[in-house]
């Protein structure tokens, strides 16, 4: 196993819980994002405490795989040879699927 590898393992829940604790943060500070047309007539049932089915889907998604893209960003920069500024873009891309696509997701789940 490769040493990049082995370090990515052992930061791996570190850059997690780091995730976990700011979207929790976010999520209590605004549950839905104030531009979003809420069903405010048919919200979605809590599921536990704050978080809607959807909501606690997205929530798990964006913590279990914050730390994959920080860490695939780093993976081209390292192994590819490449300027630091390709990395940032990587990270870039993938961080806004990584905002957007479990959202979305989240909203069908819920049913708005």
């Amino acid at each position: 196993m490769s040493d990049f590898l082995k370090k990515c393992l052992e930061l791996y829940p570190t850059w997690a819980g780091i995730a976990a604790v700011v979207l929790l943060i976010i999520h209590f500070a605004m549950p839905y994002h104030p531009r979003e047309k809420f069903p405010v007539d048919d919200p979605p049932p809590k599921l536990i405490a704050t978080f809607s089915l959807g909501q606690l889907i997205q929530f798990v998604i964006q913590v279990l795989t914050f730390p994959l893209i920080l860490f695939a960003s780093a993976f081209v920069v390292i192994n590819f040879n490449l300027p630091s500024e390709v990395g940032a873009v990587v990270f870039f891309a993938l961080a806004i699927l990584w905002w957007f696509l479990p959202r979305n997701l989240a909203r069908k789940i819920d049913g708005w």
